[in-house]
């Protein structure tokens, strides 16, 4: 962990707000701390009303928007008070603490507050930031975790027993601060879910994150639990392509719509799955419930979409709640496949959101796997995972229900030839993942280009179904394609063709 806080760039914050939203970005831009909407940060200041008077407040990262990229109207402005109250309640769900925070606002447009909001009132420090640090996670989600959360940060950050991110998280947080917080105390440690740091100044509160993710960093690396396993990537092969296409055809027919893979075959990844112990390990579940929105509880180990797709609904039959509408359910399909000569593959709605599941996953083989080498690395029990998946999850539903009219061509794949480069940009705007070949394009989110000199060779095809999991439809007006034999099986492969 190194600090990131520069002097001239602190200096241009016009105010206390911009200086937050400037520390926030640079905890969101490190993905050891903050993956993909995780995280939020607060600021306690004075909020001035039109009238002339002034309120304190309490401004909390809006729920949705990146902490990477967040700037001062990402953040609720809420009168702290009013916020404060809420904690005094014995009870509160989720709904009920969001109608309860509503008349709090103090700026009607501002986006919905965090669910952590209850937790950023309940610390007196003016800043406060939340992150998911893989060092703190690798260190405390074992069978030891809670005496090694002790050992390693003491009363630095006393331990938060695990509770689902909301109400009861925030009154337990306020009641383990006031307990046993001394003059050292900088941050909480919040089990199977994260860290909490804080401070009265921007870069206090910031540089004590780092703090905490450093001292646990040097725990995992003075127990030897730091440098990770490798294996020799596999290569890719005419094979490894229809292996590939014939996997997302499978989860696709699972999920009831086609799906883009990610492919990682990155040696820490192979060296994961090269794993003795790899069902167990994997099989915990995720370091944090919220991943589990993106990667589903465990992954599939091989290729056999349907035998998962039965264990994932006797998963949802013993542990949903009961009064659960089956339409809110998720779909049974894995996001997260691990096999020996395809590597990691991760499936999603589309090209960027598959690239972002399968950098999450590489973040849980990391934690993952240092816990395992100085302890057993453990999850949460299912239902809690659970938990999260259906309070978290429908992202991917929320991008299909509009895609019939706006993205037509959603979770498809097209191979454009240079005569065809005409209709990329239609392609992109359609939802389409698009692999051009032998076109000199810029890069472009859901684009892969191969090189300008490419052939519609057979290498050049298994290079292309690599990037996203398969081909659905050729754009060219040249007739040669329809003679490639490999073509031809990979569209056959299409869940196109179902």
């Amino acid at each position: 962990m190194h600090s990131l806080w520069n002097d001239e760039a602190a200096s241009r914050c016009a105010d206390a707000l911009e200086l937050r939203a400037y520390t926030s970005r640079l905890l969101g831009n490190d993905p050891d701390l903050v993956m993909y909407g995780g995280g939020n940060t607060s600021l306690k200041a004075r909020w001035r009303r039109a009238d002339g008077s002034s309120v304190e407040c309490l401004y909390v990262k809006g729920s949705g928007s990146d902490l990477a990229h967040v700037t001062p109207a990402d953040f609720t402005p809420l009168e702290l008070e009013g916020t404060r109250r809420l904690l005094e309640q014995e009870h509160l769900d989720t709904d009920g603490m969001m109608a309860g925070l509503a008349p709090f606002k103090l700026r009607a447009d501002a986006p919905k507050p965090s669910i952590e909001t209850l937790l950023h009132a309940s610390v007196p420090a003016r800043h406060v930031e939340h992150t998911h640090a893989d060092s703190v996670l690798a260190v405390i989600n074992t069978s030891s975790g809670r005496q090694l959360a002790r050992t390693v940060f003491g009363d630095i950050a006393p331990l938060v027993p695990f509770r689902h991110s909301g109400f009861e998280l925030a009154k337990l947080c306020m009641a383990t601060f006031e307990r046993e917080r001394t003059e050292r105390t900088i941050g909480l440690i919040l089990e199977n879910h994260g860290v909490v740091a804080f401070g009265d100044d921007a870069r206090t509160s910031y540089e004590n994150m780092l703090a905490l993710a450093a001292r646990a960093e040097a725990f995992l690396q003075s127990r030897n639990a730091w440098h990770l396993p490798t294996a020799p990537t596999p290569p890719k092969t005419r094979a490894s392509a229809i292996a590939l296409a014939r996997l997302r055809r499978d989860l696709s027919a699972v999920a009831g719509w086609p799906m883009v893979l990610a492919n990682d075959r990155a040696p820490e990844v192979m060296g994961f799955i090269a794993r003795a112990d790899l069902p167990d390990l994997a099989g915990q579940g995720p370091p944090t419930p919220q991943h589990a929105v993106f990667t589903k509880r465990v992954p599939l180990f091989g290729r056999d979409a349907g035998s998962y797709a039965l264990e994932y609904r006797a998963y949802l039959e013993a542990h949903a709640p009961a009064d659960q509408d089956p339409a809110g359910l998720p779909d049974s399909a894995a996001r997260i496949v691990l096999d020996p000569e395809l590597g990691l593959a991760a499936a999603s709605v589309d090209a960027r959101h598959a690239q972002m599941t399968a950098r999450m996953y590489r973040h849980d083989i990391r934690i993952a796997s240092r816990a395992a080498s100085h302890d057993r690395y453990v999850s949460l029990p299912p239902a809690d995972i659970l938990l999260a998946e259906l309070h978290y999850g429908g992202f991917e539903r929320g991008l299909r229900a509009p895609a019939r009219d706006t993205r037509p061509r959603l979770g498809q794949i097209a191979l454009v030839l240079p005569d065809s480069a005409h209709a990329i940009d239609d392609l992109l705007a359609e939802g389409s993942a698009v692999v051009a070949i032998g076109v000199d394009t810029t890069d472009r989110e859901n684009l892969v280009a191969l090189a300008a000199d490419a052939t519609l060779d057979d290498e050049t095809l298994v290079e292309a179904v690599h990037a996203f999991g398969g081909i659905d439809e050729v754009l060219t007006r040249r007739p040669e394609p329809s003679r490639s034999p490999l073509l031809q099986e990979l569209l056959s492969l299409s869940p196109l063709r179902r």
